[in-house]
């Protein structure tokens, strides 16, 4: 099963004891095309001595980002492939005749079959969403024609913004600058991780996803583990010993709460 996890790199540091407990698929933030992740320049990633290198791009691109991006991807030898959100890396890709896998991963797509294997027919594999019931993610995953990838572990993605919330808010309020804050939403409550940098702020749920039960499922291609404000020790704890529960602050999100993307009956 460590063979089929793939895993946000935040610190290169940690890398050998992923390797050590069986996990071989590595997922790096590339610097200046991410928002909510440590990220890492190509050459830092290129001289990382691993076979199965992702590259991570999650931002929105504009006209200028995607002719910068298109001297990159010109030259990423060692890389088995790219996990993307906008379209345009997808257009790239086909444009250079890049020979590396493409994975789709748009946080809040991913919905239904129809949409996954459209992607599928055209990409490696595609994530699905992480605000589906457990019963919603199966029936996706066996009727899908490849197969594709679903969280296992980590603070869901909630939005993501071009604007600079963070620094919005401190200017508007007075309230000192951090990039990485807490935010409460004053009706529910509710709190969220707002992580900002120059392209943008990411809000991520505070409770820690654990999709343990999703490990039974087939059809996968990969098992995503973001440590994203978790300590390492943590993220240890829980690949070594899958599917235990290792804090008080996880939960198992949207498994087993219907989410409702449209009124019913419209």
């Amino acid at each position: 099963m460590k063979s089929k996890i793939l895993i946000n790199i935040t610190d290169k540091k940690y890398l050998e004891d992923y390797r050590k407990v069986g996990i071989s698929a590595f997922l790096f933030a590339l610097k200046d095309y991410c928002v909510g992740y440590e990220a890492f320049s190509i050459e830092e990633i290129k001289e990382i001595d691993c076979p199965n290198k992702y590259l991570l791009i999650n931002r929105i691109l504009d006209c200028n980002d995607v002719d910068k991006l298109r001297d990159i991807l010109k030259n990423i030898s060692g890389i088995k492939g790219i996990v993307y959100e906008d379209i345009g890396v997808y257009e790239l890709s086909k444009e250079l005749k890049l020979n590396i896998e493409l994975i789709h991963f748009q946080n809040h797509f991913g919905t239904n079959i129809n949409q996954v294997n459209f992607w599928l027919n055209r990409v490696d594999s595609i994530f699905i969403c992480n605000e589906l019931t457990i019963d919603e993610i199966k029936e996706i995953s066996d009727k899908s024609s490849k197969p594709v990838c679903v969280h296992l572990y980590g603070h869901n993605q909630s939005m993501y913004s071009r604007r600079l919330l963070l620094t919005n808010w401190s200017e508007e309020f007075k309230i000192p600058y951090k990039n990485q804050n807490i935010i409460e939403e004053t009706s529910t409550k509710i709190k969220f991780i707002a992580y900002e940098n120059k392209y943008g702020t990411v809000m991520y749920s505070e409770k820690v996803f654990n999709g343990s039960e999703l490990l039974n499922l087939t059809n996968i291609k990969y098992f995503y583990i973001n440590p994203m404000f978790i300590s390492h020790d943590e993220i240890m704890k829980f690949v070594e010993n899958m599917p235990t529960k290792i804090n008080e602050n996880e939960d198992d999100g949207f498994l087993h709460k219907e989410t409702i993307f449209k009124l019913k009956g419209w």
